[in-house]
């Protein structure tokens, strides 16, 4: 039996997550540890090997979060579940399991908890569950889709997002922003790299830079996407730090055409217009034959990147699109 009650408890910032590692094998503990030292934003507050240590370390300390190896319980893994969530409503349980069993699966769904694992996951995959749990979602990996037929729940798909962009350093800041917040980041530097991804990922989300190794390349990349049948209903943010000309009007095409009547956007290679009533965007540009072509978007997001602003532009439009 193995227990481990952290002394540093009373000094812990308030912003953190206190969580315990509830799983005895002690190399798989010592793995978890080294996982969720590189949090910041966690407080392992206790370690323990055994069931009945659990339920005695919680009347002690304030937890929000449990990893629990659901073995460590035996027989009476369920019922301890059940305990906790009577006791401790407010605490969010991330099961991890060596089970594949469909109904196992089922068994520990119905539970109720947050989030269930195989202990074989990946290390980005048991940080974006414990990143989704901390917001209060449920995170039930892809693998186990097949099960959901069976389940009293809603398993929770990863969005996929893809980023296009030619510079790396932009690249790196909208991974790291998405990335903290339970994203599945893909990435990509031109258009035809784009395009691949797109079909082997199949992503929830395209954000592309408007411009690219050519003038033209990022407006192509998103043309194809929305002309595309197959592809037509994923959304496309462009990012850019051109100015977006803000109408009233939902006709946005409409009102790209009398932009360019006017002289002072007649000749420019790119107008960017969104209504901002109802949120309708396009993008009309000057192909290299001299004529303007308009194809929507979804919005588009200025750089240089503002996660204040990045990240509520891309729930809106995800939820967009879901309903």
């Amino acid at each position: 039996m193995y227990f481990c009650l952290r002394s540093s408890i009373e000094k812990m910032k308030s912003e953190t997550t206190n969580i315990i590692i509830a799983e005895d094998h002690e190399i798989f503990r010592e793995g978890l540890k080294m996982v969720l030292g590189k949090m910041k934003e966690l407080n392992i507050v206790a370690e323990v090997s055994d069931g009945f240590e659990l339920l005695e370390v919680l009347k002690k300390i304030n937890t929000h979060i449990i990893l629990l190896d659901i073995e460590i319980c035996g027989t009476q893994g369920f019922e301890s579940i059940k305990k906790i969530q009577k006791t401790y409503p407010d605490i969010k349980i991330i099961v991890l399991t060596m089970f594949n069993d469909n109904e196992v699966l089922s068994k520990i769904a119905k539970t109720g908890v947050h989030c269930f694992l195989p202990k074989n996951s990946e290390k980005k995959i048991i940080k974006r569950a414990i990143h989704l749990v901390i917001e209060g979602k449920l995170f039930f990996p892809l693998h186990f889709n097949e099960y959901s037929n069976n389940l009293n729940f809603t398993a929770m798909k990863t969005t996929k997002i893809l980023i296009v962009d030619d510079d790396i350093d932009v690249i790196t800041v909208i991974e790291t922003i998405l990335s903290k917040k339970g994203y599945e980041v893909i990435t990509a530097m031109n258009k035809e790299e784009g395009m691949k991804k797109i079909r082997e990922e199949n992503p929830d989300l395209a954000i592309l830079d408007v411009m690219m190794t050519t003038h033209y390349e990022g407006f192509e990349l998103a043309k194809e996407i929305t002309e595309d049948p197959e592809l037509k209903n994923m959304p496309v943010l462009m990012q850019t730090s051109i100015e977006v000309l803000i109408t009233t009007r939902p006709d946005v095409q409409e009102m790209a055409r009398e932009f360019r009547k006017n002289p002072g956007f007649k000749d420019l290679h790119v107008l960017l217009v969104k209504d901002i009533i109802t949120g309708k965007a396009g993008i009309d540009y000057l192909s290299e034959k001299g004529k303007t072509v308009w194809f929507p978007v979804d919005g588009f997001v200025a750089k240089p990147v503002d996660p204040g602003k990045i990240l509520p532009e891309i729930e809106k439009v995800l939820t967009a699109r879901k309903n």
